[in-house]
């Protein structure tokens, strides 16, 4: 996009990195507040994701971003609650029995469009295969403009929304703690036309770690794999044996699950939110639904900050964060100890 050669150059309230849940709900927070939103994404759409099982607990938060009625339409599929399976034998842990709450069952790309679309209804100017390249910063160390491969965007606050790439980081010199030895969880699909299968979504425990699955549509079921051991690799045709006589759909692919935080979660005029700000493995079952809240709260906090003192916004953004990261985290460990035998090698 260049006006007489030279690259156009957007003015914005805000410049949102990423496209995924996280990145969407800032957006339409914001521009529902009647901000200015630049919202990009180095990908094309839709892109390849896991697949995800949500907890009721998004119900609301759909509702709070205008999209629980398309969440219907769009036909996700529902469930009530989760199978553990492990050498205690199976257990079925329902949300809520008595008020039949509900999760969903999804097939992320679907979802992505779902919120992208909602974003650009409300006004949102969203540039995919755009490449985040460099930033630069002013006098006090805010940052004055990001340059992408496309347009060079002059916002007044950037929310980094780019996942585990946490792309500011790396301009920023911003760290992160690790929790966790090195975790890589592998993901992929299968194709299952029973209509009966798999009511509820399940997760298998083994010696060394554990697989989730679930279907997400109604002719596609995804599966992940995580094992402690950070040496054991799986190949790109490997299925888990509970679906060895399905057939694939595509290969597997990988992604680092290592448990961290961010040191810095917000600063300045820039936010981190979803994964760009703490990771745990997908057996937290948080994922997307931390994804939404934290850039549902950034929004908020920026929305808010001509009217208190930014330093006690990012204070109280840091706190929040790293409270439900504890929360979660411990939550996870008794996971582990409950129903793995070995947990030697998994220093936490």
């Amino acid at each position: 996009m260049r006006v007489n050669g030279q690259p156009n150059i957007l003015e914005t309230d805000i410049l949102v990195i990423g496209a995924g849940p996280a990145g969407t709900s800032s957006a339409i927070q914001l521009l529902r507040a009647g901000l200015q939103v630049v919202l990009i994404d180095q990908s094309s759409f839709p892109r390849h994701a896991p697949g995800e099982t949500l907890h009721p607990g998004i119900e609301p938060l759909l509702n709070s971003l205008g999209l629980k009625t398309q969440a219907f339409e769009k036909g996700f599929i529902r469930h009530d609650g989760i199978i553990n399976i492990s050498k205690q034998g199976s257990i079925f842990t329902p949300y809520n029995e008595k008020e039949k709450w509900q999760g969903f069952q999804l097939f992320r790309a679907d979802f992505d469009q779902l919120l992208v679309a909602e974003a650009v209804k409300l006004g949102a100017q969203f540039l995919s295969n755009c490449v985040p390249l460099f930033l630069n910063l002013d006098e006090d160390g805010n940052i004055r403009d990001v340059v992408t491969s496309q347009i060079i965007v002059k916002p007044r606050y950037v929310i980094d929304a780019t996942g585990r790439r946490a792309w500011l980081t790396r301009h920023l010199a911003i760290n992160y703690q690790n929790y966790s030895p090195k975790l890589i969880s592998y993901y992929g699909y299968v194709e299952c036309k029973d209509e009966a299968a798999l009511r509820n979504p399940q997760i298998y425990w083994d010696q060394w770690g554990w697989t989730w699955i679930a279907k997400v549509k109604q002719e596609l079921v995804s599966w992940v794999r995580l094992d402690i051991r950070e040496s054991k690799k799986i190949n790109r045709y490997w299925l888990p044996e509970q679906l060895s006589g399905y057939q694939p759909s595509g290969i597997r692919s990988a992604v680092d699950v290592t448990w961290r935080m961010i040191e810095k979660t917000s600063d300045k005029n820039f936010f981190f939110v979803g994964d760009a700000a703490f990771v745990l493995d997908p057996a937290s079952s948080h994922g997307v639904l931390k994804a939404i809240m934290s850039g549902m709260m950034a929004a908020h906090l920026i929305a808010s900050a001509q009217k208190t003192d930014l330093a006690h916004l990012h204070n109280y953004y840091h706190n929040w964060l790293k409270e439900w990261f504890i929360k979660d985290k411990e939550e996870l460990i008794k996971s582990y100890k409950t129903y793995l035998v070995e947990l030697a090698n998994f220093v936490i």
